[in-house]
């Protein structure tokens, strides 16, 4: 049977290494969207990050008590999601922007619970996004729903509680992780209700292996989005895979004469990546691109003037022309070397670690035996780890479960060292105390509509907070 995953989650902070979940909420369905069960899980937040953002709060609306007194940790916490999503076998994810958002701070918690990070794309399981589904349907069937403008920008805006709101959706609790989740099965529901093909494609393009198979035809097909409320519409054909990355796949935009494209040099392609003469477009494939068919190309203004005949002769002569292709992936390789020479070559913190390659299968057994072990056993185990990551954040799972089973000089360092960074004036990738009293002092002064209970609230934890850290630099 097929099964949807329907999540959400609401963080401390936009940032997934520096951050922490503090709500999770998922529903499981079959694929005619029965629910067959769900959960909505809260806790505490990391002890390594321990300042939420002041904005992340007023919106989520998240309590002081939870955060200070909640029974799960946050390690309680991710192992119930982790728990909850295994038991319910093969499904596809599908949030709402969760592939830019969710899904990294998914990762970057189960990564540091010292956990297989992955859940959503590993052991049969699939990932969509219903923001991105949604972006295509509204544009291929524009009459399909009620697209809402921004009140600020008078812009088309896809923001769950404003399409919502507009195509009678209930959604009472915005930025409440299970009123969202439900929002956002009712928009796949009114999706596949009334654009019922786009739905279907999407389920086609929801693993990288299922993208490299329906790219990799003589084929054209179409490719919607919207981006700051504008309309992109773009007729494609496949042309090669990035040789370095092959989640990065590369296609040949037919609005182009290819007879024009093929007499150009390196240099000149080198400007087809990007900006208005851009003809080279890059599909990330692990990250579900809603791709439809052909005949939806010639509703859109910008192939109006193309018909079907020019558009499939142009695909044939892209797929066709073998010296192109293996020029064009030279020159993928060639970027990719150019990128390498100019990334940034210093160490990385542990947190930004995630995607340098994998703990071997001995350290995989390791962890494995570290999480079942009883707390006496666990500092002993997680010291033969060999990955220096998963050693450290195996450890951090003790500090933050169960302290006292780490040596006492460690507690110590581990305390100040968060203390250090907490109470830091410089600019750091984490929130800081005096980064928070600032954010409130400015949503004092900025904001119009402003629950002053609420802020004042947030800002006593935070000295709070402050006291206690200054307590534990000092010894």
């Amino acid at each position: 049977m097929k099964k949807y995953i329907f999540w959400d989650l609401e963080t401390s902070t936009l940032s997934a290494p520096y951050g922490s979940i503090i709500q999770a909420a998922a529903i499981c369905t079959d694929e005619d969207f029965n629910i067959i069960d769900q959960f909505d899980l809260r806790g505490r937040m990391k002890r390594e990050f321990p300042i939420p953002s002041a904005k992340a709060l007023l919106v989520n609306g998240v309590s002081i008590d939870q955060l200070k007194n909640h029974k799960n940790s946050n390690f309680g916490l991710i192992s119930e999601v982790q728990s909850k999503f295994l038991s319910w076998g093969e499904s596809l994810f599908i949030g709402y922007n969760s592939i830019s958002f969710d899904d990294n701070h998914l990762r970057q918690s189960l990564y540091q619970s010292a956990l297989p990070p992955y859940i959503t794309n590993t052991n049969g399981n699939k990932r969509g996004d219903a923001m991105k589904l949604l972006h295509s349907a509204a544009a291929v069937y524009p009459n399909a729903f009620v697209r809402p403008l921004d009140d600020n920008t008078g812009k088309i805006t896809f923001r769950l509680e404003k399409f919502a709101e507009a195509n009678g959706i209930e959604h009472t609790n915005a930025h409440d992780a299970l009123s969202d989740v439900e929002a956002t099965l009712r928009v796949c529901k009114l999706i596949k209700e009334r654009c019922n093909d786009v739905w279907e494609s999407s389920l086609k393009t929801a693993s990288k292996q299922d993208v490299h198979s329906y790219v990799n035809q003589d084929k054209v097909f179409c490719a919607s989005r919207f981006f700051r409320g504008k309309e992109y519409t773009h007729g494609l054909t496949f042309l090669a895979k990035d040789p370095s990355y092959e989640n990065h796949v590369y296609c040949f935009d037919l609005s182009f004469d290819p007879d024009l494209i093929f007499q150009q040099d390196r240099s000149e392609l080198l400007k087809m990546f990007k900006g208005k003469n851009k003809c080279f477009h890059m599909i990330k494939a692990n990250e579900q691109p809603i791709l439809v068919n052909e005949e939806y190309l010639y509703r859109s203004e910008s192939y109006k003037e193309l018909s079907p005949e020019i558009v499939n002769d142009r695909m044939k002569k892209i797929r066709s022309n073998k010296e192109f292709i293996e020029k064009f992936t030279n020159l993928l390789i060639d970027k990719s070397e150019d990128r390498e020479l100019t990334q940034d070559q210093s160490e990385k913190p542990l947190e930004e670690q995630i995607y340098n390659g994998f703990p071997s299968s001995k350290d995989n057994y390791l962890m494995l035996d570290f999480h079942a072990a009883e707390w006496e056993k666990k500092y002993e185990i997680a010291e033969k780890i060999a990955d220096v990551r998963s050693k450290e954040f195996a450890k951090r799972v003790i500090y933050n479960e169960n302290p006292d089973f780490l040596p006492k000089n460690e507690v110590v360092k581990r305390d100040q060292k968060i203390a250090e960074n907490v109470l830091s004036m410089d600019k750091h990738p984490w929130h800081t105390i005096p980064e928070t009293m600032n954010e409130i002092d400015d949503i004092r002064e900025n904001e119009d509509d402003l629950d002053h209970d609420r802020i004042n609230e947030i800002d006593e934890y935070i000295q709070e907070l402050e006291d206690y850290h200054k307590n534990k630099l000092n010894g």
